[in-house]
């Protein structure tokens, strides 16, 4: 295994200018406070450092939290999804839940929640970069894929890869290919060994390098709050790369990474500043800082980012996770929304995690929210991450 992606050789990288053709921005600034009054004593800078979001409580105007200088933060989170998600995780009571959702156009955090069994309430889980990305990652490479000019209907026979992949997996074979399916499809139902066949024969280490940076891994990620940024490391070798491409380790996520991630693909290509702090107020209630939206970098040309979104709407529409948005008779649970998703499964052992993810937004022809889910299960499951997910876009989208 290679060595995680320093800052120190991100800096390298950002100076040659090799992210998507555009230099790499290894940090966010701070947003500009907003002057909201000429009477204001003094200007309030992100990040806000000293802004715990496990003492925030809902009041009249919204969530806030109360700071030490005597300031109040009031939050972007909306009220009844951030209590929906919350009651979700407590019902279900499982082992450790996260859900980030932003407005991908503007970057306000919607929801903020984090759960851990013993526990209650647990922040941290939305910021922990420590889950595995599993199959969240076949997003990245779609989008790598579509950049290097293949298209979503290109085909691809397989005969392994449903738990694993070898080097056999990567070779076409006509005896032992007995399935084929497009990159488009392959998104869908999450087929590892077209994405590693794929992968393996457009995606070099150069390559895979530049696209994991730009989607911000091995970075601070853009939030107003002070974040771990998500491992990631690149494999030399061809096999370890394609599972890396497939989804298969090499690299993590936090659901509020995977939020950003759905938000960029959902922005036309470029990922927002995530902002959880709507505006700073004194003691007597004037806004010493106020929120302006804006985007943090553009990751993907806009024709990438709308054909990797038109791939995942097929996770719902018939793949992996269908059932969780469409009843028995093929009924839609949210009639008349297009959705675009993608999940991800992994386990770890010693004691028996396993990962579960739905990472996506909707309605696809007009963003509103991004949603990421984590739920970690036990071997007997509690709860699937897709079905939170369908809980949060149906309380948001449908009032």
């Amino acid at each position: 295994m290679r060595d995680v992606i320093s800052h120190s050789w991100l800096w390298g990288l950002a100076s040659l200018g090799l992210v998507l053709g555009t230099p790499l921005a290894l940090t966010a600034s701070p947003p500009t406070a907003q002057r909201a009054s000429t009477n204001m004593a003094r200007v309030v800078t992100p990040p806000f450092m000293d802004v715990d979001i496990s003492k925030a409580k809902p009041g009249s105007d919204g969530w806030a939290v109360e700071r030490r200088d005597g300031t109040r933060a009031v939050l972007t989170v909306d009220h009844d999804l951030q209590s929906h998600v919350r009651s979700l995780f407590r019902r279900y009571d499982v082992p450790a839940g996260g859900l980030v959702a932003i407005d991908p156009k503007t970057g306000e955090v919607l929801a903020f929640v984090g759960y851990e069994a013993g526990k209650g309430d647990s922040a941290r889980v939305a910021t922990d970069p420590g889950p595995p990305a599993a199959s969240v990652f076949k997003i990245i490479t779609a989008s790598a894929l579509i950049d290097a000019g293949v298209k979503s209907s290109t085909s691809v026979c397989y005969g392994g890869g449903m738990r694993g992949l070898v080097a056999a997996d990567l070779i076409d074979s006509p005896k032992r290919d007995r399935w084929c399916a497009t990159m488009a499809d392959a998104l869908g139902y999450s087929i590892n060994a077209v994405f590693a066949k794929l992968a393996d024969r457009h995606i070099d280490e150069a390559r895979m390098t530049q696209y994991v940076a730009a989607f911000g891994f091995g970075q601070r990620l853009p939030f107003d709050l002070p974040v771990s940024p998500s491992p990631v490391d690149v494999p030399g070798g061809r096999l370890e790369r394609a599972r890396m491409a497939a989804g298969f380790w090499h690299s993590q996520l936090s659901p509020l990474h995977g939020a950003l991630l759905a938000s960029t693909i959902a922005n036309d290509g470029q990922m927002p500043y995530a902002a959880i702090v709507d505006r700073i107020e004194s003691g007597s209630g004037e806004t010493l800082y106020q929120h302006a939206p804006r985007n943090f970098r553009q990751v993907l040309p806009r024709h990438t980012a709308r054909l990797t979104g038109e791939m995942m709407t097929r996770t719902v529409t018939k793949g992996t996770s269908k059932k969780a948005f469409w009843d028995a008779k093929g009924r839609p649970f949210l009639p008349g929304v297009s959705i675009a998703g993608k999940t991800g499964t992994l386990s770890r052992y010693n004691p028996h995690r396993t990962y579960n993810w739905w990472v996506g937004y909707a309605p696809v022809d007009d963003p509103k929210i991004a949603v990421a889910v984590l739920v970690v299960n036990e071997p007997t499951w509690r709860i699937k991450a897709s079905y939170v997910a369908k809980e949060a876009l149906r309380n948001y989208l449908l009032r």
